[in-house]
């Protein structure tokens, strides 16, 4: 019967306990009424995990099982970005409904893309290529509103809880890794070991790095990250964006 290699299998392990440990943590810590999407990914995530680890290998049943699995975490990616950007922009509200429109448009494209990409292949592929296909597509689609995001936070000094800058930032690194591995798996069956790895090692550092930098603390410590290099713009960058929120606020109710 195949096995997994040792490398992987012992990541695996490890990202299991990481996931486990996370979601008591979060439970433990009542940051899950904040991050609700977030939470429910991880339980998906985590039953993935043990469903998977006592499927056999080499058996179709893994396959389905991981399509099944895996489909629900693309749809909580997509959430999860839905709610961060709420988080991020809760102040702002006119930003949040504007941005979320579009990330909903965006969603949308990225589906009917993959779809056509489907149905113009010359060779069809199996049905794991085909969902590789949609997903890729998908999570591309959203690290531009990842990155967006993350420029956003970068650039304005916008007010923000610790816990929801370690978020953002270890979403970012975590989706840009994902977006990598998928795009990287266009390079051929021999490099499929070492991307798999690289996504397991990858996405294990931000569940340890969301384990201890996370806490119910965190809701507490307002810090600002944007414009630190010209401290003496701040006003007038806030006082900026909140000209801009309060215009499409406008526009939205018209």
């Amino acid at each position: 019967m195949y096995r997994l290699p040792l490398d992987q299998q012992v990541l695996l392990v490890l990202q299991t306990a990481a996931l486990l440990a996370l979601f008591v943590h979060i439970w433990r810590s009542k940051l899950q009424q904040t991050y609700v999407y977030f939470f429910a990914y991880l339980f998906v995530a985590l039953l993935q995990s043990v469903v998977l680890a006592v499927t056999p290998y080499d058996r179709s049943t893994y396959v389905y099982m991981w399509l099944t699995t895996e489909g629900l975490i693309v749809c909580f990616y997509a959430l999860i970005v839905l709610e961060l950007y709420g988080i991020v922009l809760r102040n702002l509200r006119g930003l949040a409904s504007v941005s979320r429109r579009y990330l909903r448009i965006t969603l949308a494209a990225a589906i009917l893309i993959s779809v056509a990409l489907l149905h113009f292949q010359r060779n069809p592929a199996s049905i794991t290529g085909q969902f590789l296909t949609f997903e890729r597509t998908v999570v591309c689609s959203l690290l531009i509103f990842v990155f967006l995001l993350t420029l956003f936070l970068v650039y304005y000094p916008v007010p923000l809880n610790r816990n929801v800058i370690v978020y953002s930032m270890g979403y970012a690194a975590y989706f840009l890794t994902k977006a990598a591995a998928l795009w990287a798996r266009n390079l051929g069956a021999r490099w499929s070991r070492s991307i798999d790895t690289l996504l397991i090692a990858a996405s294990t550092a931000c569940l340890i790095f969301w384990l201890f930098a996370l806490n119910r603390q965190g809701e507490l410590k307002t810090s600002v990250i944007g414009h630190k290099w010209h401290p003496e713009d701040e006003e007038r960058l806030l006082s900026q964006l909140q000209e801009i929120n309060a215009s499409l606020s406008r526009a939205a109710r018209k």
